[in-house]
């Protein structure tokens, strides 16, 4: 009995240890972004500047975590951003970042969409149908997320 006991007390030191020591942690700060840029007549937009920005105060990209450029077909891709970070872990909690997404309209970056990521280390894509407008009193453009 007495050495059930010190068995027990053992591994409940041994785990309460093991809970505070910090370890190096990968996750996915944004996902793979993949989508079309398009103007609002239809017509793909080639060699437009997008980038997003994992600062939250960061709403025109002006310090951008990922850049690409839109190809002849309006097509662009960003792939996933890692962080790493020392955690001490004491509870196994999810945190949801979120990003933003811009693309650069007559010279200057402009908002186009927020997202958000679940810090994971499923990689699941964002796709983005982006329309870019000329219309005054409108935004100069919009992103929508396709699921």
């Amino acid at each position: 009995m007495r050495q059930l006991t010190g068995l027990i007390v053992g591994l409940a030191v041994a785990i309460s240890v093991w809970a505070c020591l910090p370890f190096s942690r990968t996750f996915i700060s944004s996902p793979p972004i993949v989508g079309v840029y398009r103007a609002e007549t239809g017509e793909p937009l080639s060699g437009v500047q997008l980038a997003i920005s994992l600062t939250s105060l960061d709403s025109l990209c002006a310090s951008p975590a990922r850049q690409t450029m839109t190809d002849s077909a309006g097509a662009f891709a960003l792939p996933l951003t890692e962080d790493r970070d020392a955690i001490i872990i004491f509870l196994p909690i999810e945190h949801v970042f979120s990003y933003t997404f811009c693309a650069r309209v007559a010279g200057n970056m402009r908002f186009a969409h927020q997202g958000s990521a679940l810090m994971s280390f499923d990689p699941t894509p964002v796709s983005l149908t982006c329309i870019e407008s000329r219309t005054p009193n409108t935004a100069p453009v919009v992103c929508t997320e396709e699921r």
